[in-house]
């Protein structure tokens, strides 16, 4: 177990390092972006760069300050390290290259890993998820659901119209698609679905979906402001709107969940929603 926790904590700190000094370089000299075959410009990446500075600083805070053994720790060092997969992972993927592209895929494998060895250790140590009363499951599973059908929604009429009705041809750049639409979104209408049924595990994963919203959202964000700013015309200022407003209600959610987690196992107030066996269980259950 000792092992096991050294292990995830120094190549954590390994990964966010690298990410914090790879964005820092991409943010600072834009030039060490090669010719792409996709349609993205450097002026969008400055702000996906941006965001992903902020994220990696605030994780490697969590590394350094926040107790491991806390359950309210592992969560949000999940949801940091899905981030960071999700951004890399579309950066290998999607065409977006640079002298770090080889960084780029070590980042992308080696986050995905760690995600997992983290909740294999949440599994096998027996970790207690403590809920109070005024955990608002309804609330943060219909937040999951909304959100999600819009944006779906928004992506397939993209997708409809660029490969059927204009019949263009795919490119790298819609890599996103592929993410969001295959993994991302059916992973948080399952989270959304299991927290509504009290499943435990979709407790403890319903956070790790929130900072995966309010970290992704604001990516796209800045892309659009730093586009503005360049060119003097926003790419997409509806949707830029939408993803607001999601953000922001996001936050909002998650501000009360984390409220609702009581880091002491002990506590006679809480409903105690045991990992082992029962997670398990719950989890070849319902997915």
């Amino acid at each position: 177990m000792i092992k096991n926790k050294i292990s995830i904590f120094y190549l954590s700190i390994i990964l966010t390092s690298i990410t914090f000094l790879i964005s820092l370089a991409s943010l600072l000299y834009q030039d060490i972006y090669t010719k792409r075959i996709n349609q993205i410009t450097h002026y969008e990446l400055m702000g996906q760069d941006l965001v992903t500075l902020v994220v990696s600083s605030l994780f490697l805070l969590v590394i350094y300050f926040m107790d491991y053994n806390k359950i309210k720790t592992k969560i949000i060092w999940l949801g940091c390290l899905m981030y960071i997969f999700y951004i890399y992972a579309y950066f290998s993927f999607g065409g977006i290259t640079s002298v770090f592209y080889i960084l780029y895929l070590a980042i992308a494998g080696l986050s995905l890993f760690l995600f997992f060895a983290l909740i294999i250790d949440i599994a096998r140590k027996n970790m207690t998820l403590n809920i109070i009363d005024s955990y608002p499951r309804k609330t943060i599973s219909i937040y999951f659901i909304i959100s999600i059908l819009i944006v779906t929604f928004i992506e397939l009429s993209e997708l409809i119209s660029k490969t059927i009705l204009l019949q263009g041809e795919l490119n790298p750049y819609y890599v996103f698609y592929v993410l969001d639409l295959s993994f991302i979104f059916p992973f948080i209408i399952i989270i959304a679905i299991l927290n509504y049924k009290k499943v435990c595990w979709g407790f403890l994963l319903s956070g790790v979906a929130l900072i995966k919203i309010i970290t992704i959202l604001p990516a796209v964000i800045f892309n659009d402001i730093f586009y503005r700013i360049y060119t003097g015309k926003f790419i997409d200022l509806g949707f830029d709107v939408i993803a607001s407003v999601i953000t922001i209600i996001g936050a909002i959610v998650l501000y009360f969940y984390l409220r609702s987690i009581d880091n002491n196992e002990t506590s006679g107030t809480s409903h105690n929603m045991g990992f082992k066996l029962r997670c398990r269980a719950n989890i070849k259950t319902y997915l």
